[in-house]
């Protein structure tokens, strides 16, 4: 009997990769599905002539804001633009300010992450969470094919920087929004929501009517102010701010990266809005909400249930107790910072700006409502990725380095990757042509990538294979049996499925080794060179995968003695006289 080589089914190993990528990036050895859509299959992929400028699109969920065929982006160095999605896929830029955000009586800044539109009135609002300041707008003239746009004069009340309390009418003052390039700035309806970065309306929800110029101040100090009827008290004070709107069930989603987390607000878009307590402390995930993210697989039938960023996690959360003054109800929780997950050292994004599932502008994919994409945060999960409710896991690349990936599928070429971003988004021409529309910042960010509709570009390649090899033994000595080690890091989600194949014979015939088994696989043919096959069969929104930062997997194989492979002879143990 020959003693056992070990080998490891590394991307160093790889023979052939299918709709889907294996890493070797600083602790992470993962594999798993890519996206159906690349650099290579995008319709229009630009930074140039009308789709440079405000196109280093780093804020989420807010760095972007659409009404119809208008796009209007915030740029991290680049100022802000309006464009227009033409029929034919391509876009025309309409306006574009390199310094748009005006601060205190004379400068003006062209790093911004959020931007919030009243499209009633067809108003908006431009802010920054680093520096104070604001820039309102009048897009009117940019509606049913015109391109008359109005900046607004710089506000000329006696502290200009702040866009709420500017004058003096509410009591408290906000020139700031957001966080670390996350959006504290959401419109709902004629309303314009804000979130400082900095700590001064503890228990308080500010906005400001773009149209009239009233502002107001929901909650108050003591956390019992526009309270929905049986809610708790407000007994934490959070700054920090990230906001997302539902239009369906008209909320604003008002979270917190400090101290607290979260505020609903109900009835966000009307005069009488309420706030609902969510203490995700007192359910024991954290006070903070680390990650930034907000989705609803079902806003119209469920909508208290949702998946919503936490403390280094997402959660997903039932908020039915939280109507009555009770603790949320939490069903699973998915971390972003754990060996036995995923490890991202940093913050992450996750969700849809967007939670309709119909119309456009939508970032959800239409077919797959519970598809919770991650995207792009600090460098890490470039590619995206996608959370894993079944196993409460989720599938990442850290990054796009030291990656091995399909990029022949569908004519898709390498993924799209950046540094931070948001969901692709869906948009509509004039004429109802519907195009995604994917920006970012960092790598292949600052630009447009366009893919029509029907590419479906951000479903997974449910289906992938990858193989390794070809393997052997000393002096090319028959290869009889082989174990695999580390199977179980590979997750299955439900009705998908992952098969390992060998071959003994350098892949002329295969045999299903069963991976769940803790005994070796001995062949039934004969052979002298080793492969090893990962077979999975998945979805457009799952599909199988592998975490690799306990090591990769590893293939065990050796010869045996013909009477070990032969069942029909009996082993025998000779007997032995004890010596005193």
């Amino acid at each position: 009997m020959s003693k056992f080589s070990s080998n490891k089914l590394s991307r160093a190993n790889l023979i052939s990769i299918t709709g889907a990528g294996q890493n070797s990036y600083n602790g992470q050895n993962a594999i798993g599905p890519v996206y159906k859509g690349g650099l290579s299959n995008t319709h229009v992929s630009s930074s140039g002539g009308e789709y440079d400028g405000g196109d280093r699109v780093i804020g989420f969920p807010n760095g972007y804001e659409i009404d119809g065929d208008l796009l209007f982006t915030v740029g991290w160095g680049d100022g802000f633009a309006v464009r227009r999605l033409n029929n034919d896929g391509s876009m025309t830029r309409i306006f574009y300010d390199s310094n748009f955000l005006y601060r205190d009586t004379s400068s003006t800044y062209n790093h911004m992450n959020g931007v919030a539109i009243d499209t009633t009135n067809k108003l908006g609002v431009v802010m920054t969470y680093n520096v104070d300041g604001y820039t309102t707008f009048d897009y009117s003239g940019c509606t049913n094919g015109g391109t008359t746009f109005v900046k607004d004069a710089r506000p000329t009340h006696s502290n200009p920087q702040r866009f709420i309390g500017g004058a003096g009418s509410s009591g408290l003052n906000i020139s700031s929004h957001g966080l670390y390039y996350a959006s504290g700035l959401v419109a709902a309806g004629e309303w314009i929501y804000i979130g400082e970065y900095d700590a001064r309306h503890y228990r308080r929800v500010l906005r400001r009517n773009l149209n009239t110029g009233v502002e107001e101040v929901l909650g108050n100090s003591s956390g019992t102010g526009n309270l929905k009827s049986g809610t708790a008290t407000i007994d934490r004070n959070g700054y920090r701010h990230w906001l997302f709107y539902d239009e369906i069930n008209d909320r604003v989603i008002y979270a917190a990266y400090y101290n607290s987390n979260f505020i609903v607000v109900e009835d966000a878009s009307t005069s009488s809005p309420e706030l609902v307590w969510c203490d995700m402390g007192d359910a024991g995930v954290g006070d903070d909400g680390y990650e930034q993210g907000f989705f609803c697989p079902d806003p119209v039938n469920a909508p208290n249930r949702f998946w919503i960023g936490a403390n280094s996690r997402a959660v997903d959360v039932d908020i039915t107790p939280c109507m009555s003054g009770n603790t949320a109800t939490i069903h699973n929780q998915v971390y972003f910072n754990n060996v036995d997950n995923i490890v991202f050292e940093a913050l992450i994004r996750f969700g849809s700006k967007y939670q309709k599932t119909s119309g456009t502008p939508m970032d959800k994919i239409p077919s797959y409502p519970n598809f919770i994409r991650m995207h792009g945060d600090r460098g890490w999960a470039q590619m995206g990725g996608f959370i894993d409710a079944d196993n409460n896991k989720c599938h990442s690349f850290r990054r796009r380095d030291s990656l091995t990936e399909d990029t022949s599928t569908g004519g898709r070429g390498s993924s799209y990757r950046s540094d931070y971003g948001s969901g692709a988004v869906l948009m509509s021409s004039a004429n109802g042509t519907k195009y995604w529309v994917q920006m970012g910042y960092g790598a292949d960010g600052h630009s447009f990538k366009i893919w029509e509709e029907n590419d479906k570009p951000f479903e997974l390649i449910g289906d992938w294979e990858a193989k390794w090899g070809t393997f052997t033994l000393d002096n090319s000595a028959n290869i009889d049996q082989v174990f695999v080690i580390n199977t179980d890091n590979l997750y299955i989600p439900s009705s998908c499925t992952a098969i390992i194949y060998v071959s003994n014979n350098n892949g002329s015939t295969w045999e299903t080794y069963d991976k769940d088994t803790t005994t070796s696989h001995v062949f039934s043919s004969a052979g002298t060179q080793l492969q090893v096959k990962l077979s999975c069969t998945g979805h457009p929104d799952k599909a199988p995968y592998y975490v690799g930062y306990k090591g990769d997997m590893t293939v065990a194989l050796n010869s045996l003695h013909a009477a070990a492979k032969d069942s029909n002879i009996k082993f025998k143990i000779n007997r032995k006289r004890l010596r005193h």
